[in-house]
């Protein structure tokens, strides 16, 4: 039973995932000197927002959540080509 609650606990990494990569990617919308928009595929950080829980949810669905924790620190730490990397590595 304790264990349970330890794990219902736990960070979501998919959730991080997603936090991380927001950040990341409106960095990269300043150095590029680029906007939200039709251009970046993204209309604003609600809608990044919106596709990553979407993104996310079929990874649970699929049982590869564990694809958040491998991504999580490309984002983190990592610069706007890890960021297109990490999205086009899967």
């Amino acid at each position: 039973m304790i264990l349970l609650l330890l794990f219902a606990c736990a960070p979501d990494d998919c959730a991080a995932m997603c936090d991380a990569a927001l950040v990341r990617f409106e960095a990269c919308l300043a150095e590029r000197g680029e906007a939200w928009g039709p251009e970046v595929g993204y209309t604003d950080a609600a809608d990044y927002e919106n596709w990553c829980a979407t993104y996310t949810w079929e990874l649970r669905q699929l049982g590869e959540a564990e694809t958040c924790a491998e991504k999580l620190p490309m984002f983190e730490d990592g610069t706007c080509d890890d960021y297109d990397a990490a999205w086009s590595a899967r």
